[in-house]
């Protein structure tokens, strides 16, 4: 008689208790993806970031990295999982602002269709030259580029990133005409940069500061728009003349569209309190970054305030993935 019963109610109702196993989240490992390869500064961020939610969650935070597309493979891979806290996606320029434009067939909007959780580090970039090019200044860098279009070059770690678009902003403002390279990631572009088989980067600050005092590669401006307290002696590209130029890398993290408000809640408690730690700050202050944080909200304007932006660079200047 009770097997007949149990026939008769609808499958949900049967399913309820197999859901309710789970508990309260989280219940299970959390998964951080990087869409990039171990060892950069995206994926030592989101290192930085798991370590922190699994001390606070109580509960085991993986990272997991997925490269390919300039970031786009595992971004998509991360914003199509089910919004269920349990996989979330450290958020860069190249992964969810320009890679969705630049790129074909992203898969994924990257703004859209993401639950914003929070901002985490922000660094700056350092426009360099190899000793080998006669330009000691950023005026002395157009002036030679306009005497020989089409020559120099500038390297960057991927083709969508905010150093191959530091590089188009810088063409677009000073009407140069420089070749951009891409590489698979920024240690092959440094290993040539370093041996002048490209010319010009705009490298971010901590991975290419060492080499700049150590004289291998000549600086002559940070990108962002006020000095960089990690390197005060160094001009602002405002300041050396090129009008209207503001490019920073920054770093934060996302979950799938539709994760609940108390999770995204949860996890954004978490990034500010990283922000607000002196132990944290210590840490990126030793990598060269600082840190940055926002509510989710604010978090979410500013992903859309930042694609307007770059689609604008990306628009005005042909830029794309090769």
């Amino acid at each position: 008689m009770l097997r007949r019963r149990l026939a008769l109610l609808p499958a949900s109702l049967l399913a309820a208790p197999a859901l309710a196993q789970d508990g309260p989240w989280p219940s299970r490992p959390v998964r951080v993806v990087v869409a990039f390869p171990p060892g950069g500064l995206t994926d030592t961020f989101g290192r930085m970031m798991a370590d922190r939610m699994q001390a606070e969650l109580r509960q085991t935070v993986v990272v997991e990295n997925r490269g390919g597309a300039g970031g786009t493979t595992g971004t998509q891979m991360a914003v199509r999982a089910a919004p269920d806290g349990y996989t979330l996606a450290v958020a860069a320029p190249s992964t969810h602002v320009t890679g969705p434009i630049l790129f074909a067939s992203p898969g994924y909007d990257g703004v859209n269709d993401i639950a914003p959780l929070g901002a985490f580090a922000t660094i700056t970039s350092i426009a360099v030259v190899h000793p080998s090019v006669p330009a000691q200044s950023v005026a002395e860098l157009v002036a030679l580029a306009k005497a020989r279009p089409g020559t120099l070059n500038f390297g960057s770690a991927g083709a969508g990133g905010s150093v191959h678009l530091a590089g188009e902003l810088f063409k677009l403002r000073t009407g140069i005409d420089i070749v951009h390279v891409p590489y698979r990631g920024g240690a092959p572009m440094l290993a040539d940069l370093l041996a002048g088989r490209v010319q010009i980067a705009f490298d971010n600050l901590p991975q290419i500061l060492p080499h700049v005092r150590s004289g291998a590669v000549r600086a002559l401006a940070v990108t962002s728009r006020e000095r960089s307290r990690f390197a005060p002696d160094l001009p602002t590209m405002i300041e050396a003349g090129v009008a209207d130029y503001d490019i920073t890398s920054w770093f934060g993290l996302t979950a799938p569209q539709g994760t609940s408000l108390s999770i995204v809640e949860r996890l954004n408690g978490i990034l500010r309190g990283m922000g607000d730690d002196p132990t944290v700050q210590a840490r990126l202050e030793a990598l060269g970054a600082e840190p940055l944080t926002m509510t989710a909200e604010e978090f979410g304007a500013f992903l859309r305030a930042e694609r307007v932006r770059y689609a604008e660079i990306i628009r005005i200047s042909g830029a794309r993935a090769d």
